[in-house]
C-alpha cells in the first residue's frame, strides 16, 4: 500500500511538473500587419524587418514581411503570418531591383530602390510597438 501511495504521489508530481513546465515556452507571438508607401504608391516586394530594441541575442531570428500589391505586409518570425513577440522596435525597409537591369550590362548587381538610412535600425527613423495583441503599425511613409 505505501508503494502505491508513493507512486500514485511521484506520478502526480511528475503530471504537475510538465503543466507547470508546458505555459514556459519560449517567447508568445501576436499577429502583426502594417503598410509600407514609397510617396503615395505601394513598395510592392519591399522587405521590412523589426529589430528588437532590447535584443538579447544579436543572431536571433527577427521578425519579417513582404509588402504585397496594395501596400500591407504581415510579420513573420518563424511560421508564415505569426507576427512577433510583443515590444518595442528599430524597423528597416528593402526594396531590392533584382535581375538584369540592361542588356548592356547582365551581371550588374541588385540596387536597394530606397535611400541606404532604410536599411540600418540606427538611421531608419521607423519605429513600432507590437502589443500583447493583434497590432496594426501605422503606415511607413518613405522618401527616396
Amino acid at each position: 500500500m505505501v508503494r502505491r501511495a508513493a507512486r500514485l504521489s511521484a506520478l502526480t508530481f511528475a503530471a504537475a511538473a510538465v503543466a507547470a513546465l508546458a505555459g514556459c515556452g519560449g517567447p508568445k507571438f501576436t499577429p502583426v500587419t502594417g503598410k509600407v508607401l514609397v510617396g503615395d504608391a505601394p513598395a510592392e516586394h519591399a522587405t521590412v524587418v523589426f529589430h528588437p530594441v532590447n535584443e538579447a541575442a544579436p543572431g536571433a531570428v527577427k521578425p519579417r514581411g513582404t509588402v504585397g500589391a496594395d501596400g500591407t505586409y504581415t510579420l513573420t518570425t518563424h511560421t508564415a503570418g505569426d507576427g512577433a513577440p510583443p515590444g518595442d522596435y528599430k524597423v528597416t525597409v528593402e526594396w531590392w531591383l533584382t535581375g538584369m537591369k540592361s542588356v548592356a550590362d547582365p551581371e550588374s548587381p541588385p540596387k536597394n530602390r530606397l535611400p541606404a538610412k532604410y536599411a540600418d535600425p540606427a538611421q531608419s527613423g521607423l519605429t513600432a510597438t507590437v502589443g500583447a495583441g493583434p497590432t496594426e503599425v501605422p503606415t511607413f511613409t518613405l522618401k527616396k
